[in-house]
């Protein structure tokens, strides 16, 4: 597992070994309504190429043409948002990049993205992002820290802020690596409570629901990551609450069933 929040760091493999079995469990009733082949989607790891976004787009805007008009509505906004990715790229003024060069020793840094936008990087590298997705960043960066360092080494990792909120132990937002499974990313924030409901799990963007709990279920079944998925700083991930009924719900059932079965007689005589 890799999520950061606030400063980099690395969790240990005995801790991921822990908290991968606490999820697991947690999402056993989930994975097993999901198929086989939604599994076996995209592999969790790598950042969204353009090339992805662009068949992403295509495939929203087809479906946003035909079916249920809330599919067609909510396709179309998906649809959207992919387009202006791919126009404006991921990086927004404020956001923040861990930038690791190799050279004569480890120098790591986290970097904010400034207006223009761009990275001013130490040595007053400056790297223009604008129109750059997460996905291109590694090789732009790399590019420009080459022209004035002879590294070994360049790793770029561009974080993302989102907000993990519903059923989880510690909700919030936080800055994960963008490249992490969903599954770590509900972890960050404590993990599910005992009451969760994961198949229930939405994705809100600006107070609107962007992707389906059905969605979001297979997508955490799949092991899917938060740019695969196709999130965007700001974004919320709502872990569902598992629905129960209380006794002044069972109550207020039971006598509402009483009444319709008093109303049946009456109107019998």
């Amino acid at each position: 597992m890799r999520f950061l929040s606030g400063l980099p760091g690395f969790v240990s493999a005995s801790l991921r070994s822990r908290v991968s079995w606490v999820f697991v469990t947690a999402l056993l009733s989930s994975l097993l309504s999901i198929s086989a082949e939604s599994q076996t989607q995209s592999v969790a790891g790598l950042l969204v190429s353009r090339a992805d976004l662009t068949t992403a787009a295509t495939s929203a805007e087809v479906a946003a043409t035909t079916g249920d008009p809330a599919d067609r509505a909510r396709n179309a906004m998906i649809a959207a948002a992919i387009r202006q990715r791919l126009r404006d790229g991921d990086l927004q003024v404020g956001d923040r990049v861990v930038v690791t060069v190799t050279s004569d020793a480890v120098h790591r840094d986290t970097v904010v993205v400034r207006s223009g936008p761009s990275l001013e990087l130490p040595g007053r590298i400056v790297v223009s992002v604008a129109g750059a997705l997460r996905s291109e960043l590694q090789e732009r960066v790399s590019t420009e820290v080459l022209k004035y360092v002879k590294a070994q080494q360049i790793e770029v990792t561009p974080l993302m802020r989102v907000g993990i909120l519903g059923a989880v132990t510690r909700p919030g937002y936080f800055a994960f690596a963008s490249d992490i499974p969903l599954t770590d990313a509900i972890m960050g924030a404590g993990g599910p409570t005992g009451t969760a409901d994961v198949e229930r799990s939405v994705v809100r963007r600006r107070n609107q629901q962007f992707r389906s709990a059905g969605e979001t279920s297979k997508a955490i079944a799949s092991g899917l990551t938060l740019d695969q998925f196709g999130l965007s700083a700001g974004d919320e991930i709502v872990v569902g609450q598992r629905r129960e009924f209380g006794a002044g719900t069972l109550l207020a059932i039971t006598g509402a069933l009483a009444s319709v079965l008093a109303l049946a007689v009456t109107l019998r005589k």
